[in-house]
């Protein structure tokens, strides 16, 4: 069975939670807006199965009953309606439950300060914010101080946090996974990023969050096709008619082009995607329909997909296996195999490849005789191409020589803050070519690391510098092995200890995953889903991540090879 923890995002660090709300900043909306018909998005999207049975507060009930009452009700869905029966009447409307979440593990206690005030003590390990931001951090004690007032003779709060606490458990039925989509430098992929919002007003939240731009770890390396202050016209103006989400802004939104339109249009309805079955979207300006163009051919393309053989390299046969046969990869393959190669990465449309060989990195094109040389220095990792043809090298024991090609064999250094004394085991580009996930080899063990790319935008978008990232985390003791993109928000990683190999699966802005062991695997290769998962066992067997565990697909391999 595959057992759960949260991610340790970025830098662990402390956390004490008193007297006050954690990231309690909420997203600006407007407030004005045309007339508008269909149902609000959140009465469609209800979530009942995420739903509790709470009760309001008993009468005669202590205070440390209504304070448990009060907590235990951050489970009720809506405007926590009934979490709101345990507040003061002064109090009950200032009270704001989406300034953030905290996950609490462990025991609670209930602390009695004096006659009026009480504290809530409990470990927490994880929050959220109003923008759906997920941050890890190491478990902590968290002090939340409440205020008690007699109303009619009844004990009521008249003073708390900010937000909401809720169990793992909890926060698992009432909150959902959602990526709001940015777009690459060039406008040509989507880029994702992982938010966490409740059931019954996600539609409206992922609106909000999207039109509020990129978050701080993807600035430089995406953008939007928004026009600067762009807005939902209203707190309320995600409706729904039929099977289309109706998206009400700002005329702000006037300003785009027809091109820019297409693009925004694109943002929302692979935003939305999750939300209440509307695969359509249209947009419109304080009401009034946002004219669009037919979108034509040739805008990005959400979730884009590898072929879903394994791609590996056997007995100087290079290709896709399938039924005990490897099928070549037109005009490539021959030329790959005459490389000797230790390691491949394709790229998109099977046109190029970066080779490791025993040359060291080279280029594979299907429109050049031979093979380029790229980067001849020695102990070299297996190579990355990215989407804009760079081919990404550097030496295994010099983490700070990370250096991209191009295809003529023009060297940019990129920038980074890895540490020098640490060893580099694997670079994986993301396929919207705005991610990297870089796993190290360091004293106290596995090191991931996930940020993004910044670009050189005056000089082909050659890579730059790495931005900061937002996984920053020892994975675990024991010996770095190997990582790649299990698809497109997870990072998976390979690491032994004691002799027990164990693969895991990263959530960029969410938790982590054990994947159990795939045996004696030296290395891990993803597809498009986890069940497209690949591990090559020391004895050159392919294993495939299935529902009971991993199995053998009876491959053999010298290595699998990445595809983007």
């Amino acid at each position: 069975m595959r057992s759960s923890r949260m991610p340790r995002r970025i830098a662990a660090v402390a956390v004490v939670f008193v007297l006050g709300s954690l990231l309690s900043a909420c997203v600006g909306i407007p407030s004005s807006g045309g007339v508008m018909t269909g149902d609000e998005v959140s009465q469609r999207d209800t979530g009942e199965d995420a739903e509790f049975v709470i009760s309001g507060p008993a009468p005669g009930s202590d205070r440390e009953t209504i304070l448990r009452g009060f907590i235990d009700a951050f489970k009720s869905s809506g405007d926590y309606d009934v979490a709101r029966q345990f507040l003061s009447s002064s109090f009950v409307n200032e009270w704001e439950p989406r300034g953030s979440v905290l996950l609490r593990s462990g025991p609670e206690r209930f602390v009695t300060i004096d006659e009026s005030t009480m504290q809530y003590v409990v470990s927490t390990r994880a929050s959220v914010d109003s923008a759906g931001v997920y941050t890890a951090f190491p478990s902590a004690p968290s002090t939340l101080q409440f205020q008690f007032v007699k109303e009619g003779g009844e004990w009521r709060i008249s003073s708390a946090p900010s937000g909401i606490v809720l169990s793992t458990s909890a926060f698992g039925r009432i909150f959902g996974e959602h990526a709001l989509y940015f777009l690459d430098p060039s406008g040509t992929s989507l880029v994702p990023d992982v938010r966490w919002f409740p059931a019954g007003t996600a539609a409206t939240r992922i609106a909000s969050a999207l039109l509020a731009g990129p978050p701080a770890w993807l600035q430089g390396a995406v953008k939007t096709a928004f026009p600067d202050g762009t807005q939902l016209s209203s707190p309320k103006r995600v409706v729904a008619e039929e099977d289309t989400a109706i998206v009400d802004l700002t005329s702000a939104a006037l300003t785009a082009t027809e091109s820019q339109r297409q693009l925004m249009r694109l943002q929302l309805t692979a935003s939305l995607g999750t939300v209440a079955s509307l695969p359509n979207v249209r947009m419109s300006v304080n009401g009034a329909p946002m004219e669009l163009g037919d979108p034509g051919t040739g805008l990005p393309q959400a979730h884009p997909q590898v072929d879903s053989r394994p791609l590996l390299f056997h007995d100087g046969e290079f290709g896709f296996y399938a039924n005990g046969q490897i099928s070549p990869v037109d005009t490539l393959s021959a030329k790959i195999a005459g490389l000797s190669p230790s390691a491949v990465t394709l790229g998109t449309g099977g046109t190029a490849a970066a080779v490791l060989g025993v040359g060291g990195v080279s280029v594979v094109r299907a429109n050049q005789a031979s093979p380029a040389p790229l980067d001849s220095r020695p102990g070299l990792i297996a190579p990355a191409l990215d989407s804009y043809n760079y081919v990404w090298s550097v030496p295994a024991d010099d983490p700070t020589a990370l250096r991209a090609f191009d295809f003529e064999g023009s060297s940019f250094a990129v920038a980074t803050n890895l540490p020098a004394d640490a060893r580099i085991v694997s670079v994986d580009v993301a396929r919207d070519g705005a991610r990297v996930a870089i796993l190290l080899s360091t004293s106290v063990g596995p090191r991931l690391i996930v940020a993004a790319i910044n670009r050189d935008a005056n000089n082909a978008q050659a890579p730059l510098a790495l931005g900061e990232p937002i996984v920053d985390t020892i994975a675990s003791e024991g010996t770095a092995l190997d990582a790649t993109w299990l698809d497109e928000t997870t990072v998976a990683t390979l690491t032994v200890l004691d002799e027990t190999t164990v693969a895991t699966a990263y959530k960029v802005g969410g938790d982590r995953t054990s994947l159990g062991s795939p045996g004696n695997a030296v290395q891990i290769v993803g597809g498009n889903t986890e069940s497209g998962l690949r591990a090559l066992g020391a004895d050159g067997v392919v294993s495939a991540l299935r529902d009971s565990g991993w199995q053998s697909t009876q491959a053999q391999a010298q290595f699998i090879a990445t595809q983007r």
